[in-house]
């Protein structure tokens, strides 16, 4: 990404980081959704025309494309394709749809628009919603001056729901069992869990490794996705793992956005909900010169990762 991106990916998120007060509501009235025009394809760059300047007396928003995905939970995490227009002027603000951009990671709870986290709760993956805000539901008195939004003005944001927390998720792994090649760690399981790798007989190498042990039975991950999954990981050649799941609640986390070592994006991508994988992730793949709690520089990780959800 070139730095003007990286810059406007970071006033995005500051954006939504932004904290204000007000009321919301998903009524609207027929004179609000004439005012606002939205067209295009999902997942690409609406066209957003406005009859401006709009003047709203309640945020509200409805929907243009519906989708038959897991719905968006009040306290979940949504990707999200965002298209932001100034509600005064009718131009656009930012989109994660500008070159160098990318979806955004959206965590709905304190720290996002009161209007985008009501607007999408409930609604589908896969749907395009139309938010019209009200300052006080958006930006409030101070603006956001980098973005060309002035305080008191109204925001419509069109966004597009990629994928969000998976609503059901499996117990463990499924479909058909591969053996893993006689070169790679040995995995350990007590009560039919991974515990941890014996290294052994193992071959340490020298690039990304990726072997499947279950294939799955459900939808596949692609990316940008929302997964529930179980994990156990080690250092190669430590005694102990650094981190595990399988003795508590999976862990939700998103594949495909840089929100996880590279290995992890290159290797979960197009596995399917059920399957079981083994990440052999090299020193650059994984966290490279900088030292992690329990992981030293350089090391070279293993991972048991059960793909127990696909939002």
């Amino acid at each position: 990404m070139t730095q003007a991106g990286r810059a406007a990916a970071l006033l995005l998120a500051l954006a939504l980081g932004a904290t204000a007060c007000g009321s919301t509501g998903r009524t609207r009235t027929a004179t609000v959704k004439d005012r606002i025009q939205v067209s295009g394809d999902f997942a690409a760059k609406p066209s957003i025309r406005l009859k401006t300047p709009l003047d709203l007396a309640h945020s509200s928003s409805w929907i243009t494309t519906m989708g038959d995905g897991d719905k968006v939970g009040a306290e979940a995490t949504a990707i999200l394709q965002l298209t932001l227009v100034n509600g005064r002027t009718g131009k656009v603000a930012i989109s994660t749809l500008d070159e160098g951009q990318r979806p955004l990671e959206v965590p709905l709870g304190d720290q996002v628009f009161p209007s985008l986290a009501q607007g999408l709760t409930g609604r589908p993956a896969d749907s395009r919603v139309v938010v019209a805000s009200t300052a006080d539901d958006a930006y409030g008195d101070d603006g956001a001056p980098q973005l060309g939004i002035e305080g008191g003005d109204p925001v419509v944001m069109v966004a597009d729901i990629l994928s969000t927390d998976p609503t059901s998720v499996l117990d463990g792994p499924s479909g058909p069992t591969f053996a893993a090649p006689a070169t790679a760690p040995v995995v350990v399981e007590r009560e039919g869990h991974p515990v941890g790798f014996d290294f052994s007989r193992a071959k340490k190498p020298r690039r990304l490794v990726v072997i499947p042990l279950r294939e799955g039975t459900g939808p596949v991950v692609e990316t940008p996705d929302r997964i529930a999954a179980d994990y156990i990981g080690q250092v190669w050649g430590a005694a102990q793992p650094f981190q595990e799941t399988f003795s508590k609640e999976p862990a939700g986390f998103s594949v495909g956005l840089g929100a996880v070592v590279k290995a992890w994006d290159r290797a979960l991508a197009g596995r399917k909900e059920g399957a079981r994988v083994m990440i052999i992730c090299p020193p650059d793949l994984a966290y490279g010169a900088t030292a992690q709690p329990h992981i030293p520089a350089n090391s070279t990780l293993v991972f048991i990762v059960d793909v127990l959800g696909v939002g």
